[in-house]
């Protein structure tokens, strides 16, 4: 198969695997369980055909390959530009993992609806064409089709009185997409025609307008992260969802937002908002340090792993504003690990978390009753702390010692927020296997199936050989 098939493929198979759920009959749970299966299929497929991308790539070089052209009937006048390279890849398929663990976490969910993984696959392939964009229109389609489906399939796991923090946080993404809309306006304006992202830094704009288009850009994707003063309505969404397919979706958001600026932001900040970028490290570095120590002091078990989640995602924000494209590549491989390691987390105290509900009993100590859900939530929680069994910590390793170099105040600042979340996680690990809470013989706690524990054994296995080779996929 050629290139350019494979690449189209990577986004119509989600879209098809998603108009085949819509369109089964039903909503009971055999209906459900059959369109389970499609969608794991189909993202299963995409991992192979992304694996088959990558065969085909050139791993030693980071420049952009395989790159196609299309002149779509409805902007005859324009030309919509895709491609890959490495780091578009390594998204794309963190990406479908991060997909494949989150729809494998609601398969014991029956009361969840089949629109949910109708949204979920349109999300995934509005993602793909996301990461895969290459010119400024291409990416903004992507960028901001992906919000419906999003917002669909995290409304659809709320009650409704949960529904106006949710709307509290679209009004931010729904901002950031209007921002960037400008921004291209104005972008298109100055190039007369469609432009590659690529090329954005040669443009030269006069000042007022080159503040208006790199202050919309940084803004569009500052959007989907959680700092302050923006925090709150994505923590407080995320505290609320019970489905672990919504939280790992919305947490792909401000993945989006990193990749957005490692695409879009060039080397040197323009000098136009370059003033305000310590300003903004600063904001990274004290939602950092409030949302640590809130983790280790207050939160309860399950914030203690989205707090984690969001501290990591505020530390590639802040590795992809040093001056250096040195550790670009880190900051993939550590994308990949990071939606690996914090999907299967989110799953596995997800099911402990409703196992404790339906027998209505304390999550304390639930874990010393599921073996399984034990190995697995330990060998995932050692490679979150930082222990060297995988690539997450070395290039971690990397990242940190950027940013000493950069700043030894803000590496120092580092360092402690990610102790604080590690030991927060690991406060977690010994609530959850707390032995002097032991459970009545009569309680019923299900383990997680052989299937699912196979299944993160084998992710554990990815985890392991990518300490020895990243790309151990590529042959």
């Amino acid at each position: 198969m050629d290139i350019d098939s494979l690449m189209f493929l990577i986004v119509l198979i989600p879209l098809l695997g998603s108009i085949f759920v819509l369109s089964s009959k039903d909503n009971t749970h055999e209906t459900f369980k059959n369109t389970e299966q499609v969608a794991l299929l189909t993202v299963f497929v995409n991992i192979l055909l992304v694996l088959g991308l990558f065969s085909k790539t050139n791993v030693d070089t980071e420049n952009i390959q395989h790159m196609i052209e299309y002149s779509w009937s409805f902007l005859p006048i324009f030309k919509f530009s895709f491609g890959v390279d490495i780091v578009s890849l390594i998204f794309v398929l963190s990406t479908q993992f991060a997909v494949f663990v989150g729809i494998l976490g609601i398969r014991k969910h029956k009361q969840t609806p089949k629109s949910v993984l109708f949204y979920a696959l349109l999300y995934l392939a509005f993602l793909n064409g996301y990461f895969l964009s290459l010119d400024v229109l291409s990416f903004y389609i992507c960028f901001a089709g992906s919000l419906f489906p999003l917002y669909m399939l995290i409304a659809l796991t709320m009650t409704e009185r949960q529904h106006k923090m949710l709307l509290r946080l679209a009004l931010h993404h729904f901002t950031g997409a209007l921002l960037l809309l400008a921004t291209c306006i104005l972008i298109l304006a100055k190039n007369d025609n469609n432009i590659l992202i690529s090329d954005l830094g040669d443009l030269h704009f006069v000042l007022k307008t080159g503040v208006l288009v790199w202050g919309g850009l940084f803004a569009a994707f500052v959007l989907r992260m959680p700092v302050w003063p923006f925090h709150h309505a994505m923590t407080a969404v995320a505290a609320s969802l019970k489905n672990p397919l919504a939280f790992i979706s919305l947490h792909i958001m401000s993945v989006t937002g990193i990749y957005g600026f490692m695409r879009y932001w060039p080397l040197n900040i323009p000098a136009e908002i370059s003033t305000l970028s310590p300003m903004f490290q600063i904001l990274c570095l004290l939602t950092m340090i409030f949302t640590s120590v809130g983790s280790y002091v207050y939160s309860n078990t399950p914030q203690k792993l989205y707090n984690y989640v969001f501290i990591y995602d505020l530390l590639y924000l802040l590795a992809v504003f040093l001056p250096t494209s040195t550790i670009r590549m880190n900051i993939a491989y550590c994308i990949f690990s990071f939606l690996l390691i914090s999907s299967c987390l989110i799953i596995l105290q997800s099911h402990m978390i409703n196992q404790s509900q339906r027998a209505s009993v304390s999550i304390k100590g639930i874990l010393c009753v599921m073996p399984r859900a034990s190995i697995a939530y330990f060998l995932f929680m050692v490679a979150a702390i930082g222990l060297p069994v995988s690539a997450f910590f070395w290039n971690n390793f990397m990242i940190v010692s950027e940013i000493f170099n950069f700043n030894l105040y803000s590496g120092t600042l580092v360092v402690i927020v990610m102790t604080l979340a590690g030991v927060s996680l690991l406060q977690s690990f010994y609530t959850l296997k707390d032995e002097t809470s032991v459970l009545n013989s009569d309680v019923k706690i299900k383990d997680i199936d052989v299937f699912a524990f196979t299944i993160c054994l084998m992710l554990v296995i990815v985890l392991l050989i990518s300490l020895v080779k990243p790309l151990w996929f590529v042959f």
